[in-house]
């Protein structure tokens, strides 16, 4: 089984893979069950800081969930606003 922290290094991993931003100031984890499997819920935001842009100009973050799979460490699903949950195939 997977630490807490292990499964936050995996979320923030497949985050960057996948494009999504990744809020350094604000991400935890939670223990619980999806489809049957026990995993951790990784909250954050999909905040990507830019230097580029005028503080007025940068868009406001979105909160997005990683579900990381305890026994295998694999991302399993991405959620955003209220319930919308992505299972990830593989």
């Amino acid at each position: 089984m997977i630490s807490d922290r292990k499964a936050i290094e995996i979320a923030k991993e497949y985050a960057n893979k996948a494009g999504y931003g990744w809020d350094e100031g604000f991400h935890e984890a939670e223990r619980t069950s999806f489809d049957g499997k026990s995993v951790w819920v990784i909250s954050t935001s999909d905040m990507k800081f830019s230097e580029e842009l005028p503080w007025m100009m940068e868009s406001m973050p979105n909160p997005i969930k990683y579900y990381i799979d305890m026994s295998c460490g694999e991302c399993i699903a991405v959620g955003g606003r209220g319930s919308a949950i992505l299972r990830l195939k593989k």
